[in-house]
């Protein structure tokens, strides 16, 4: 293995078990882990003249590779610089993987890269600009989910060195989308914003990178001091956090916590749209929820809500979670929060009498005559009283 640390590994069997369509590609293969020399057997594989074995649901988008490949290819002298540059640094990009990629010759490695470099870059555009003329539109989410699993990534720095020097496509980029750079173009791709100049180590590492930025409203000497930190107490699930009357209300992936908003009894979490639903199993911890879908907290586009509820139940499955926790003073402020018997009669009279505007009013209402009834009673035994002496 070469100086450079390697950033692309295979995912462990203990996670990959427990979903592994989560971890494979659907459509598109990006880099090497997913083909295989043609000394294995593979089961529906096809066969090519490139030193690899595919599996046969890939072949329609490796023929778009070479459509994309082509088109970009007329636009001068482009290719053969980013060949030159992709030669430069084959040793680098090869150190990139865990696993060795020293079957692969080297023609054939700098051809795959390059390829595979100019579909993901063309597709990102081709997605932004909308062309109605492209079939791939058709599958654009599926094609965009598996560009951010762990095993089907190129090191990012490679794709910052080939299309930065390629004045063409950085023209299209800052002019269609005002993205300075080739960073800023591929957040704004995926829907992501940070303000500081993100350093990010490839795609899946990119949406690791935002949402550990996002923990910047915890105090700075709690997130660099992780010896310091308590253990873990047991959590309170979102069933039990709403019965103690703690309202939950959605927030941006930028600001998935916010212990500002604890003395207010207000937990924010973030959506989960569908499409990030497996890179999240790999990337995030556990959360249990099981209420409060219907106020647009989670947004569920998987049909059922026991659906989600059983998929992120198993996040933690197969992940080696720590006995520590930066959140740790959050959760028990909850938990005391929760605990607190007076809180609790408070939450359940909101949610039982005072749940929407009618039947707040119907709850006034009553209570309205019920003490004018009170005050007639007691007037009508002051009088008896009266009348009685």
């Amino acid at each position: 293995m070469g100086f450079n640390e390697p950033c692309i590994y295979r995912v462990p069997s203990r996670i990959r078990d427990v979903k592994p369509e989560a971890y494979t590609p659907r459509m598109v293969v990006i880099g090497p882990l997913h083909r295989y020399p043609k000394s294995t057997t593979i089961d529906g594989a096809e066969t090519s003249s490139h030193p690899w074995h595919i599996k046969q649901e890939y072949s329609m988008m490796e023929a778009r590779k070479k459509v994309y490949f082509e088109t970009f290819s007329k636009y001068g002298d482009a290719i053969v610089k980013m060949r030159k540059i992709v030669q430069g640094e084959e040793k680098k990009i090869r150190d990139s993987y865990e696993e060795s990629t020293e079957w692969i010759p080297s023609e054939y490695f700098v051809d795959l890269i390059l390829h595979d470099a100019v579909f993901i870059m063309q597709f990102l555009l081709t997605t932004r600009i909308g062309r109605s003329y492209d079939e791939i539109l058709d599958q654009e989410s599926v094609v965009r989910n598996d560009l951010i699993l762990l095993e089907n990534q190129l090191p990012f720095f490679i794709l910052d060195r080939l299309f930065s020097s390629d004045r063409s496509f950085m023209t299209d980029v800052m002019l269609l989308h005002r993205c300075p750079t080739i960073k800023d173009f591929i957040l704004n791709a995926f829907g992501l914003i940070i303000e500081e100049n993100p350093n990010f180590k490839h795609f899946t590492d990119m949406f690791r990178y935002v949402y550990e930025k996002s923990l910047d409203n915890i105090s700075g000497y709690v997130k660099l001091t992780p010896w310091s930190w308590p253990h873990n107490i047991e959590l309170m699930n979102a069933d039990n956090l709403s019965k103690g009357g703690v309202k939950f209300k959605p927030s941006g992936l930028l600001n998935l916590y916010d212990p500002a908003a604890i003395p207010r009894s207000i937990w924010r979490t973030p959506p989960m749209p569908n499409e990030l639903k497996d890179i999240k199993r790999a990337m995030f911890g556990v959360f249990s929820l099981h209420v409060e879908f219907k106020k647009g907290v989670v947004t569920n586009n998987i049909g059922r809500v026991s659906l989600v509820v059983d998929m992120v139940n198993k996040l933690q499955v197969g992940v080696k979670v720590g006995t520590t926790s930066q959140y740790f003073y959050i959760a028990e402020d909850l938990r005391a929060h929760c605990k607190s018997r007076r809180k609790r009669c408070w939450a359940t009279l909101r949610k039982v009498y005072f749940s929407d505007l009618w039947t707040g009013t119907a709850t006034l209402a009553a209570a309205f005559l019920l003490l004018l009834t009170l005050i007639g009673t007691v007037a009508s035994v002051i009088q008896a009283y009266k009348s009685f002496k």
